[in-house]
Order: structure tokens, then C-alpha cells, then sequence
């Protein structure tokens, strides 16, 4: 497909027009999750219940300036535990948001120096926190209170520890059976692979990078003299691995979510079936040079998983053609 003929695909992108099913999948996450934002705040999931012992209790915190220091002068620190992960939730979820959401929409306008320092932040530092606080709630809240650069995934530790705190997230939400930790952390921490998020990230934001795995080229500036073919393997490389992480991603925010406020599982599996029905029609447009077999034993898993809900719910397994119809409306087969 030539430069001119992805141009105006109906006045909506300049995306060649098979990564359309990538980039939609990638809104379907993102979608979902602002869904959870919304209805959290609609019914006043965030807010975390006080029991008060007493009228002197009530008293001394409508006149505390600080409610973190009257709970810890009070010896609630169960209670300061759950405030700070109900405050720290939707803030961080927002912000992940806003950035995952702007990337994608300038990777649609074709801005992906753009799109790629703004993946940066979101994949690296808010997920960061989220499997902190799904794995370690207690370090999470000692941190943030006492020393919050402890919380910089930067201060982590090298890619191994951030496979094990990756693996530790993937054993509570149930899922090392389908995503791959390593591979998790190779995408969005190491700089030393071509396969893998963080170089690309800080060549986009920088204009000169002296790291040896990316160093700037001689009679180069980064990402700013990219052609039409650079571009190409930017959006390529982009929506090849980006649907995987923010599956694992949605998962993750949906599991913390679920710690202090239950979602309705019948409205969960309908999204899921929605996902999971465009998940294995985007992997069918990854092209050939871009499949990895940690993406594609997660496909593998995610269409059983869906093969083995619609039997359970008494439909017959989905095939190709039912795809469409369940990634729009949710539907099973027939």
C-alpha cells in the first residue's frame, strides 16, 4: 500500500489500513478501562469507609489538616493502607489513560516520535505501580508515605527484577499460564534488544542518545528524518506489541479494581469475550516478521479461553466469521 493510497482512510488515519484491527483493539482496552474509571467515581468507589470508635475521634479528624498523619498518630495504619491505594487507584488509572490515549491518537494522525515518548510513562512507571500495589500493598503504602523514590521503577533494580515482580502480578491475577513475564519486562524495560519498547521510547524523546545500544547514528538526529519505510516500521513494531501489553495491563487495573469494589462478572466477560474476539483477528494481521512466540502462545490461550466460554455458556465454539459480530456486540456464536 503506497503513501497516498493510507493517506484519507476515511478521513481517520494515515495508518496503513491493516493495523486498523491493532489500533481499534488497542481503543477497546483503553475503552473498558475509562468505563471502570467513570463508574468507580459515579458510585463512589474511591472513597474509603472510616469506622469511627467515637465522637472524639470524629472531632479529631474533621479538625486534622493532615489525614494521613491522623491516622497514623491514631494507629490506624490498616486504614491509611486502604485510603492511600482508594486515593492513589484512580489518579494513576486517569493518568495511565490520558498518555495511552494520546499515543494512540497521534500513532493515528502518523506523529510517532509523539506516540512513542508519550508509551514511555504509562508501560514503564504507572504499571509500575499498579503490580506494587497488586503484589506488595503494604511496601507500596510505606513508600509513598516515607521515602516515594523508593516508588521510581528506575530504583527496582536491573530486568530481572522486574521480571519477578512482573511474574509476581502474573501469579495473583492468574495469568502465567498465558503471558510471559520475561518477555513483559523485555518489552518495557530493556534497552539492550531491538525487540522492545524503552529504546525506541528514548530515542523519540531525545534528539541524541549515547546509551551503546542506541546510539545516535553519525549524520543523524533521532526519529526526525524518518521516511515514509521508518515510519512504517514504527507503526508496525508499535501495534505488534502494544495490544499484548495492554491486555495484560487492563487485567491488571481490573484485578486491583476488584480488591475494594466489585464489578458485575456478567459485564466482565461480555468485555472480555469483546476483547478476546479482537485479539485473535488482530494477530491474524500481524505480519510475518513482527510475530513473536510469547504473543503468539497468548493468542493460543486467549482463543481456548474463549473457545471454552461459549461452551460452558451452551454455544458452539466461534469461528472466523463469528469474530466480527462478537468483538462489536459481545454476542455468542449463533
Amino acid at each position: 500500500m503506497s503513501e497516498e493510497q493510507t493517506r484519507n482512510l476515511a478521513g481517520r488515519t494515515l495508518a496503513p489500513e491493516e493495523l486498523l484491527p491493532a489500533h481499534n483493539l488497542c481503543m477497546l482496552n483503553h475503552d473498558i478501562l475509562v468505563e471502570l474509571l467513570r463508574s468507580g467515581e459515579r458510585h463512589g468507589a474511591f472513597v474509603e469507609p472510616i469506622t469511627l470508635r467515637d465522637n472524639k475521634d470524629r472531632d479529631e479528624l474533621e479538625g486534622a489538616d493532615d489525614v494521613f498523619e491522623w491516622l497514623q498518630r491514631t494507629g490506624r495504619l490498616d486504614d491509611r493502607v486502604r485510603v492511600l491505594r482508594r486515593v492513589a487507584f484512580p489518579a494513576l488509572l486517569s493518568d495511565f489513560l490520558h498518555f495511552v490515549f494520546e499515543a494512540l491518537e497521534t500513532s493515528r494522525k502518523g506523529k510517532l516520535s509523539v506516540s512513542y515518548a508519550l508509551i514511555r510513562k504509562p508501560l514503564q512507571e504507572n504499571l509500575f505501580l499498579l503490580e506494587v500495589i497488586s503484589t506488595d500493598l503494604d511496601e507500596f503504602a510505606h513508600h509513598l508515605v516515607d521515602n516515594p523514590m523508593l516508588l521510581r521503577a528506575q530504583k527496582a533494580g536491573g530486568i530481572e527484577a522486574h521480571r519477578r515482580r512482573i511474574a509476581k502480578a502474573l501469579d495473583v491475577l492468574g495469568e502465567q499460564d498465558r503471558f510471559d513475564a520475561a518477555y513483559l519486562a523485555q518489552l518495557r524495560y530493556e534497552r539492550n534488544v531491538d525487540d522492545g519498547f524503552d529504546g525506541s521510547c528514548n530515542k523519540a524523546v531525545h534528539l541524541f542518545t549515547e546509551h551503546p545500544a542506541i546510539r545516535t547514528e553519525p549524520l543523524n538526529v533521532n526519529f526526525i528524518f524518518s521516511d515514509w519505510d521508518a515510519k512504517l516500521t514504527q507503526w508496525y513494531y508499535l501495534y505488534s506489541r502494544l495490544p499484548y501489553v495492554l491486555y495484560y495491563a487492563r487485567l491488571l487495573v481490573e484485578h486491583v479494581c476488584s480488591t475494594f469494589a466489585q464489578t458485575d462478572p456478567v459485564y466482565l466477560a461480555d468485555m472480555e469475550r469483546r476483547v478476546a474476539a479482537g485479539t485473535i483477528m488482530w494477530a491474524r494481521n500481524v505480519d510475518a516478521d513482527y510475530r513473536h512466540p510469547s504473543i503468539e502462545h497468548f493468542v493460543d490461550v486467549t482463543r481456548e479461553r474463549l473457545a471454552h466460554a461459549c461452551r460452558a455458556a451452551g454455544h458452539r465454539e466461534p469461528m472466523l466469521s463469528d469474530l466480527p459480530k462478537m468483538l462489536a456486540t459481545g454476542a455468542f456464536p449463533e
